[in-house]
């Protein structure tokens, strides 16, 4: 093996030392060649010497690529690494392999390690030498990949780190990538859509009322709004998560002359039809809750809408389900369920859709009636709630950081819900207050600090709802309005309550009603 290593080392010398006769010499360089079929170091060092004087044997160049493409693949990384090395030179004096060469490199980035390291160097050398026929090399396995994994790692060089590696793309570069992305976002998974769609919208594509249309047209076709929605019972691919993905991407493009109409329409039509088989799903409470936050930001733009009388009954229908009206027996073994976050969305929601149709409220006084108790009491129980909150410093200290910060915007949902309660209870009910939902703010400030060591993790308590659904695992404070034999009144907090007639000492304590509140 020594003795063929260095032949190989002396063909080298003599094909150097050739110079303006070199092209004399083709079967030393085929011999050279051949060199890529011998022991690992002559097959490291017959692809660098086929690198070398590529461009020196027009006619030997094929079968040139073919021997380095194999190395390309061989069991050796190391192997691997060199032939990979040797790519971006046969381009240097060669444009047209540029595609050819890119698609085989870009096949490669489902390698690990220092592999796929060398690839993505490459790749970037290669890149430089013609953008345009590189990216063309990539696409086309883009569209035609050897398997998903490969299609998926060819889209995040493409259009996540060789954009970031270029920088400002040249103006047809950019075009082709936005044509080509449009393509391949109605067939990606999660993570290729993420990718391509941010792209998109950091693209000139979206510095336009027009380009910003067209990827709201695109996420509408993606998510199929023309079909009924299908819950999918595959954990891998859950339809629900597919659709929150794809909405969250567009939100931030509707405005006043960019409406979300169809898209609402779509929400109240065909996903709160079926809102108790989403909450059955696998973390289906959370899901539900980002779908509210979603249609509520989705309102905000709303434009017209014919049958907006039954879209805004299915709205406060579901409102109904979430604002019990007051109990006629207090027991306080039964704790309803006041889920503040869904009602602030749903409030939010039914707010700026019921003042394009006012008669709602005001054409049935019976209804309107049934609606304003369910309000005073749910009122109560806010008000209540806010007094807590002031006296909770102690059971924060036993808060983890992520319990804290849902505490932390607890007090932006409670105000968000008094300020929508108070235009309801005018008569005829206004519309005119607009507070900034709480998540948005939480969004804008989230800053979430790691909790110091040695803090006690907080234990939340288990209760079972009024309704007899269970609630476990919530971080909780309960609240009570007590009222003593001398006519005072007070709330009380406490993770434990314990209230009971002896601790008063005179007259006992009549414990009026209990809740729980939570915040997803």
């Amino acid at each position: 093996m020594t003795d063929h290593l260095q032949e190989l080392y002396e063909k080298y010398d003599f094909l150097s030392s050739a110079k303006d006769n070199i092209t004399q010499h083709s079967n030393v360089y085929v011999e050279c060649i051949e060199g890529t079929k011998g022991a690992p170091k002559e097959k490291k060092l017959a692809a660098q010497i086929i690198a070398k004087f590529f461009k020196n044997f027009p006619e030997l160049q094929d079968t040139s690529l073919n021997a380095i493409l194999d190395l390309c693949e061989d069991g050796d990384s190391d192997i691997r690494i060199c032939a990979m090395k040797t790519l971006p030179i046969l381009c240097k004096d060669n444009k047209e392999y540029v595609t050819n060469i890119a698609s085989v490199l870009s096949q490669l980035l489902q390698l690990e390690d220092q592999d796929y390291t060398t690839a993505c160097n490459a790749l970037n050398q290669v890149f430089k030498e013609n953008q345009l026929s590189a990216t063309k090399g990539i696409l086309s396995n883009i569209h035609q990949p050897a398997d998903e994994v490969s299609r998926e790692k060819c889209i995040t060089y493409l259009y996540k780190k060789l954009t970031k590696v270029q920088g400002k793309l040249p103006s047809d570069l950019e075009d082709l990538l936005i044509e080509e992305g449009k393509k391949i976002l109605m067939g990606t998974n999660s993570n290729e859509f993420i990718v391509i769609i941010s792209f998109l919208l950091e693209s000139k594509l979206a510095k336009t009322t027009a380009g910003q249309q067209e990827l709201i047209d695109l996420v509408a076709e993606r998510v199929e709004l023309g079909e009924n929605f299908i819950i999918s019972e595959d954990v891998n691919n859950n339809n629900v998560d597919k659709l929150i993905l794809c909405i969250n991407s567009i939100l931030p493009l509707f405005s006043a002359s960019l409406e979300s109409t169809k898209f609402l329409l779509y929400y109240c039509n065909k996903i709160l039809p079926q809102w108790e088989s989403i909450g059955r799903i696998p973390d289906g409470e959370k899901l539900q809750l980002k779908l509210l936050r979603q249609l509520a930001e989705l309102s905000v733009h709303c434009g017209n809408v014919e049958n907006i009388t039954e879209i805004v009954e299915k709205i406060f229908n579901k409102l109904k389900e979430c604002m019990p009206l007051p109990p006629d027996d207090v027991d306080i073994n039964q704790v309803p369920d006041l889920d503040f976050s869904s009602v602030e969305c749903l409030l939010y929601i039914f707010h700026k859709l019921a003042r394009k149709c006012p008669e709602f409220l005001t054409g049935d006084q019976q209804l309107l009636k049934d609606f304003r108790s369910r309000l005073q009491y749910f009122s109560r129980g806010v008000q209540g709630c806010k007094r807590a909150l002031d006296n909770s410093a102690n059971i924060k200290k036993e808060l983890t950081a992520e319990e804290q910060s849902k505490l932390a915007i607890a007090p932006a949902v409670l105000d968000n819900i008094n300020s929508l309660v108070k235009d309801l209870f005018y008569q005829p009910p206004l519309y005119k207050c607009n507070p900034q939902l709480s998540f948005k703010i939480e969004n804008k400030q989230k800053a979430v600090e790691k909790s110091p060591a040695g803090v006690k993790r907080h234990i939340p308590i288990t209760f079972d709802s009024s309704n007899g659904t269970p609630m476990e695992n919530l971080v909780v404070i309960l609240v009570g309005q007590i009222h003593a034999a001398d006519g005072t009144e007070a709330w009380v907090a406490a993770e434990h309550p314990e209230v009971t007639g002896e601790e008063t000492g005179t007259g006992g304590i009549n414990l009026e009603w209990v809740f729980l509140h939570r915040f997803p």
